[in-house]
């Protein structure tokens, strides 16, 4: 479909770096030191989602009021942030996904702009990205602490493409790389094109549930990844 002019648009944890455990650990500390008890926030409370959200997701599985969810919340990013930044740099689990980069190395090479879209907070993705010296691989992006919820990132994204790059885009001609049965309902929600990467095969079924236009289990066949960006 697309022609010449595509915007693809990357998500960050399970997609572009396998982050580890740390960053739900911190999150779920914060929460802990702050309301007294553990949100016990597994993998499936945080993936595909905003980190806003997962902390108001902890704070109601603990019955905490929402009359107070903007300014606790907002704290506890705060102190999380705080957290991460100690911690992340020199944390060993994390590791970069080379495949992902091999990938966004040939879009920019066809001429294609490249962004993130990530349900992390800004700082939060600077200092993963950071880790592995891949933050300025990309144009511009669009984060977590910026909408109410993922859904709109997408629009967030047309956006910021305009404001960062002068470039107007349809969704048609955007495609969101992502890693999740969350990442695919929201592209398909707003008429954009996914390339999905499968890195847990027992997401494969709940993945391609959701109709991704491409599902994968890795980047490495670039080659024809690249073919099929380019139909």
């Amino acid at each position: 479909m697309a022609g010449n002019k595509q915007l693809i648009l990357f998500d960050i944890d399970g997609t572009i770096l396998h982050p580890g455990k740390l960053a739900r650990k911190l999150m779920d500390e914060v929460v802990t030191e702050k309301v007294g008890r553990s949100p016990d926030l597994q993998f499936t409370d945080v993936a595909g989602f905003t980190d806003p959200v997962i902390m108001r997701s902890a704070l109601k599985k603990l019955g905490i009021n929402e009359s107070n969810f903007t300014a606790l919340v907002d704290e506890l990013l705060t102190r999380y942030l705080v957290r991460l930044r100690q911690t992340y740099p020199n944390y060993q689990e994390p590791k970069l996904y080379k495949d992902s980069i091999e990938l966004v190395h040939r879009c920019k090479a066809e001429g294609w702009h490249v962004g993130l879209l990530s349900g992390n907070i800004r700082e939060g993705a600077k200092i993963k990205l950071s880790r592995f010296n891949v933050w300025n691989e990309f144009d511009f992006g669009v984060f977590g602490d910026e909408v109410v919820s993922r859904e709109d990132l997408l629009c967030l994204a047309r956006e910021r493409a305009w404001d960062e790059l002068s470039e107007a885009y349809t969704y048609d001609q955007m495609v969101m790389v992502g890693d999740t049965p969350n990442d695919v309902r929201i592209a398909n929600l707003n008429h954009v094109r996914s390339l999905i990467v499968c890195r847990y095969p027992e997401w494969w079924s709940k993945i391609e549930e959701k109709d991704p236009t491409w599902l994968v289990d890795s980047f490495k066949d670039v080659d024809t990844i690249m073919e099929w960006l380019f139909e």
